[in-house]
C-alpha cells in the first residue's frame, strides 16, 4: 500500500511539473476555443475532435478511433524501448474522443457561457442526438448479455439521467474510463494517468505491479480493481479483478457483477498503442466482450493534467430523460 501510494505520487509530482508551452496553448484552435485556456481543443494538438459520440463499430463506447490515415503514418516512427529491451510506453496518448480531447464549440447569447459540447442538449434531443442513442443501443458488438438481463439493460440505459452512477459523482470505474491519457513506465510499474475533464471522474490513476506478483488477496473490491502486468513480447497484457458491482461499462445501463474479470493489452508500434480489452463476466455475459482502440503518441512539448472535481447538483432539477 505504502509503495504504490509513494509511486502513484512521483507519477504526480512528474506530471505537475511539466507544462505546454504558451505558443502551443493557443496553436490551431477550434471556432470558438477560448485563447489562453489551458485545456488544448482536440485531438493532440493539431486536430479538432469530439471528445463524446456514437461509435462507428457499434459497440455503444463513447470514444472513437483516430483517422486511418493517421494511425498508418505514426505506426511508420521508430519504436522507443527502455532499456530492458521492452517497449516504452511512457507518454502522452491521445484517446480520440476521450478525456483530454475537447471540443469547446458554442458561446451562450450572452457570451457568459462557453459549452465543451458540441450542441447544447436540453430540454429536447436532437436529431443528431437521436440518431446517435439508436446507434449506440443498437451496434454490432455490444456487450452480450444473458437473455433475462436485456430488459433491464435497456431500462437502465433509457433512463440513463435518473440511474447512471456516474451522473452523481461516482467514479466511471475501469475500464469505463478508457484508455490511459498518460503512461509512466518504469521495469517494476506501470503508472495510468486519465485526463477526466468533462467527466464525473476525480483525477483518476492506476498503479500496474509488473514485478511478478500475483493479486493482492487482501484488498477489498474497487471501483479499478487490482492490477498486476507483465509482458508477452512486445505486448503488455494487465489482468485486472477484484471489481465493486456498481458501476457501469458504458452510459448504456451496461451493467456488470463482481465477477468482472478484465484483460488489457497494450502493443506499441511505433507511435500508436493497440489498446485491447476483453471483459469477462460469467454472471451477466454469454461470452467475453472484445472491443479495442488505437491511441496514437502526442504532446511532446509535455502536458499538464486538468483537475476535474465533480459536483453534483442537477439532480433535484431535472424535468425530462435525456441522455448524455
Amino acid at each position: 500500500m505504502n509503495r504504490s501510494f509513494l509511486e502513484f505520487s512521483l507519477a504526480v509530482a512528474l506530471a505537475a511539473s511539466i507544462s505546454i508551452p504558451a505558443s502551443a496553448q493557443n496553436r490551431n484552435l477550434a471556432p470558438g476555443a477560448i485563447p489562453g485556456n489551458k485545456v488544448a481543443v482536440g485531438y493532440g494538438l493539431d486536430k479538432d475532435q469530439p471528445f463524446a459520440g456514437a461509435d462507428p463499430d457499434g459497440t455503444g463506447l463513447p470514444f472513437k478511433e483516430p483517422p486511418p490515415e493517421a494511425v498508418a503514418a505514426a505506426r511508420k516512427a521508430p519504436m522507443p524501448r527502455m532499456i530492458d529491451g521492452h517497449p516504452d510506453l511512457t507518454g502522452f496518448w491521445a484517446p480520440a474522443g476521450w478525456g483530454y480531447a475537447v471540443t469547446q464549440g458554442k458561446i451562450s447569447a450572452d457570451g457568459k457561457t462557453h459549452y465543451t459540447q458540441r450542441q447544447e442538449e436540453a430540454p429536447n434531443q436532437t436529431a443528431q442526438k437521436a440518431t446517435e442513442l439508436k446507434k449506440r443501443t443498437e451496434g454490432a458488438n455490444l456487450p452480450p448479455y444473458k437473455p433475462d438481463l436485456v430488459a433491464k439493460v435497456k431500462d437502465l440505459a433509457d433512463h440513463q439521467n435518473t440511474q447512471d452512477p456516474a451522473f452523481y459523482c461516482a467514479p466511471k470505474g475501469f475500464p469505463r474510463v478508457g484508455p490511459p491519457t498518460e503512461i509512466i513506465e518504469n521495469p517494476k510499474t506501470l503508472v495510468f494517468l486519465y485526463d477526466t475533464v468533462n467527466s464525473s471522474e476525480q483525477n483518476a490513476f492506476r498503479v500496474i505491479s509488473t514485478d511478478g506478483r500475483g493479486h493482492d488477496p487482501t484488498l477489498n473490491p474497487s471501483y479499478y480493481g487490482d492490477s498486476i502486468g507483465h509482458w508477452e513480447g512486445n505486448t503488455m497484457v494487465v489482468d485486472v479483478a477484484n471489481f465493486v458491482d456498481d458501476t457501469w461499462l458504458s452510459q448504456n445501463g451496461t451493467i456488470h457483477s463482481d465477477a468482472m474479470h478484465v484483460i488489457e493489452k497494450l502493443t506499441r508500434e511505433g507511435n500508436v498503442i493497440n489498446w485491447e480489452v476483453s471483459i469477462e463476466d460469467a454472471k451477466v455475459f454469454t461470452r467475453p466482450w472484445v472491443f479495442s482502440r488505437h491511441l496514437i503518441h502526442g504532446l511532446e512539448g509535455g502536458h499538464a493534467l486538468e483537475e476535474a472535481p465533480c459536483v453534483e447538483h442537477d439532480g433535484n432539477h431535472l424535468v425530462n430523460t435525456d441522455r448524455n
